[in-house]
């Protein structure tokens, strides 16, 4: 099972950062953080049971550090594209290609918005074409991550995307998504093809 991750929010509800369970639960029980939000699992310890913190917000505000530039390799893609698949659907962690939707043979340029994570059969199947000549479509489309901060935070968002957005602007929950007006997926059958092609 997935380990679960912590929202933490700023004395200003804006996001600062994710921790594991054991961090949060500290900061709890030392008064520097409050509740938020649960999830329905319980930890439990000799003495004691309670719900494991989704969201926490610290109690005293904490000046933020300049907004880090943002790089583009081959693991943010992945981070962004949340390790998986973006024409199968498939999780190969570390093991992901990536792939240029438009590829630099016909033009493609080495952009955000034409990069995206690929498993190797689907990377192979597709080769030197775009995914429309291959008969292959994007589960969504890509975008340029908001900033460094949401790129860390959404990347292990993944099971708790649905309580964190409303912490989140807009935007970076748009740029996971593919689409800023909508937080729909678009859903992928596994075998590289999609009912909602993109490209």
């Amino acid at each position: 099972m997935e380990p679960h991750k912590v929202l933490i929010l700023n004395r200003s509800f804006e996001p600062l950062q994710v921790c594991d369970v054991r961090r949060a639960i500290v900061l709890l029980f030392t008064g520097r953080a409050e509740r938020v939000e649960d999830t329905a699992d319980l930890i439990r310890s000799p003495s004691l049971a309670m719900l494991i913190p989704s969201v926490i917000r610290l109690q005293r505000y904490i000046r933020r550090a300049g907004n880090h530039a943002l790089s583009f390799n081959k693991k943010n893609i992945l981070k962004r594209d949340w390790y998986t698949c973006q024409y199968c659907g498939r999780n190969g962690g570390e093991r992901m290609t990536i792939d240029h939707i438009v590829p630099r043979s016909l033009g493609g340029k080495t952009i955000w918005e034409n990069v995206v994570s690929a498993c190797r059969a689907c990377n192979t199947r597709k080769g030197s074409r775009t995914p429309q000549q291959a008969g292959m479509f994007l589960i969504r489309k890509p975008s340029k991550p908001l900033s460094a901060l949401y790129l860390t935070i959404l990347a292990q968002s993944a099971r708790h995307l649905h309580v964190w957005e409303k912490y989140l602007p807009a935007e970076a929950v748009g740029s996971l998504t593919g689409n800023g007006d909508s937080k729909e997926v678009y859903p992928c059958n596994g075998d590289g093809r999609s009912p909602s092609p993109l490209f």
